[in-house]
C-alpha cells in the first residue's frame, strides 16, 4: 500500500535501522522541533518485508554491526534493488561497502591516517607495540581490559578471560592510540557526517584515557572549550578524508588529537543523535544538537518524484511502520522517566529520614 504524508516540495528520507535501536534517531524526531515530521520515516529492517510499494526518496542505511550475515546481505540487496529502480535516489552508507570497526582501523593504519593498529586475538603473539587493550569489535561497551604494557600482560589478560569469551571472533586487540593534552587530561572529539555536511557535536574531557562521558569535574572552562570546538569545526578536512576512506556517508566519528593529527577510534553508523527529551538536564541545551542535525538532514532532501519503488512483499504503508517504531521510542522514554521518578522519590525519602539510611 502506498502512503506518505509528504505533500510539500521535498521527497522523503528513509532511515533504516534495527527495531530495537530506532531510538538513536527517534528521540530527535519525536521530542524536538526540526521541521522534518512530513519527510523522515524510520523503517526497521525487521519490517521491510511488510512493506509493498513505496514513494521513492533518499535512504540512510545504518546499524550494520547489529545485523547477522544474512540480514546484512539482504540490506545490500535492498540497496542495489532501490538504486536499480531509481538511480537518482541518494543512498547513504551502502551496506556492501561500509567496513566493520576492525577493517576500518586496519584501513586507516594502512593509509597512514592512524598511527595505531588492531589485531585479532589469534595474532596476539605478533603484537609489537604496547600498551594495548582488548575490546569487542561490534559492541559499544567499554574495553574488557585496562592498558596492558607488555606481551606477558597481554598473554595473562587473554588467558584470564572466560573460555566462551576468549573464543569469540568479535574480540580484537587495539594498540593504544590516545595521548593526554598539555593539561594532563584526555579529550575525545565527536563529529557527524550527514551526506555532504560535517558538523562537530562535542568535546568530552576526562582524566581517564577511555572516555564515554565527560568528567564529573567538567568545568565551565571545559564547556566553553567544547562550544568553541563546535563553533569552529577545526578538523573538518581531516574528518572528511577519514569518512571518504571508510566509504561512510552517515555516522559519527569519535577521535582524539595526537601531534596535531586526528586519530580515529571508531565511526558509529547508527549514532544516538539525542538520548533524552528537551529539559531532561537543565544544565544542557539539547536543542542546539537537534538544530545542527536537522540542518544537515534538510541538506539531503530531494524534490518529490513520481517514481514508485517495489520494496517488500507485504502491503503495510510506511507511515504505519514509522508510527510503530516511534511508539517503541516513546515507551523507552516513558520507562526512563519512571525510573528517574522512582530514584528521586527514594532519595527524598532517605534525606527526609536520615536515621533510616543503612549504616556501614
Amino acid at each position: 500500500m502506498l502512503s506518505m504524508t509528504t505533500a510539500g516540495a521535498s521527497g522523503p528520507i528513509y532511515y533504516l535501522c534495527t527495531q530495537r535501536h530506532a531510538y538513536t534517531i527517534g528521540v530527535f524526531l519525536g521530542y524536538y522541533r526540526h521541521g522534518l515530521d512530513d519527510f523522515l520515516r524510520i523503517i526497521p529492517y525487521e519490517k521491510i518485508d511488510r512493506l509493498g510499494r513505496l514513494p521513492t526518496g533518499n535512504f540512510i542505511f545504518t546499524d550494520f554491526e547489529r545485523l547477522s550475515a544474512a540480514q546484512l546481505q539482504a540490506a545490500s540487496e535492498l540497496c542495489h534493488r532501490i538504486s536499480a529502480q531509481d538511480p537518482a535516489a541518494l543512498m547513504l552508507n551502502n551496506p556492501a561497502k561500509v567496513p566493520n570497526r576492525f577493517d576500518l582501523l586496519k584501513r586507516l593504519k594502512a593509509a597512514g591516517l592512524n598511527t595505531f593498529d588492531v589485531h585479532r586475538l589469534d595474532d596476539f603473539r605478533a603484537v609489537q607495540r604496547f600498551p594495548v587493550f582488548v575490546r569487542w569489535e561490534s559492541r559499544h561497551d567499554p574495553p574488557l581490559t585496562g592498558l596492558l604494557e607488555s606481551p606477558g600482560a597481554l598473554d595473562a589478560a587473554i588467558a584470564g578471560l572466560p573460555p566462551k569469551i576468549r573464543r569469540d571472533p568479535d574480540l580484537m586487540i587495539v594498540e593504544y592510540g590516545a595521548a593526554a593534552s598539555s593539561d594532563g587530561r584526555f579529550r575525545k572529539y565527536s563529529a557527524y557526517r550527514v551526506g555532504p555536511t560535517i558538523y562537530p557535536q562535542h568535546c568530552f574531557i576526562n582524566e581517564n584515557w577511555y572516555i564515554k562521558f565527560p568528567s564529573t569535574r567538567f568545568t565551565e572552562a571545559d564547556r566553553a572549550e567544547s562550544r568553541t570546538y563546535v563553533a569552529e569545526n577545526p578538523h573538518a578536512s581531516q574528518i572528511e578524508r577519514v569518512f571518504d576512506l571508510a566509504g561512510i556517508d552517515y555516522g559519527r566519528i569519535d577521535y582524539g588529537i595526537v601531534d596535531g593529527r586526528i586519530q580515529t577510534f571508531e565511526i558509529n553508523n547508527n549514532p544516538t543523535v539525542l538520548a533524552r527529551p528537551p529539559n531532561w538536564d537543565a544544565t544542557v541545551n539539547y536543542s542546539r544538537y537537534a538544530e545542527m542535525h536537522a540542518h544537515a538532514l534538510r541538506a539531503i532532501l530531494r524534490p518529490p518524484s513520481d517514481v514508485v519503488l517495489e520494496i517488500g512483499r507485504g502491503n503495510r504503508n510506511v507511515d504505519a511502520i514509522h508510527a510503530s517504531a516511534m511508539r517503541r521510542v516513546r515507551r523507552r522514554i516513558g520507562w526512563f522517566h519512571l525510573r528517574r521518578t522512582l530514584s528521586l522519590r527514594r532519595l527524598r525519602k532517605r534525606l527526609a529520614n536520615p536515621s533510616e539510611q543503612p549504616r556501614s
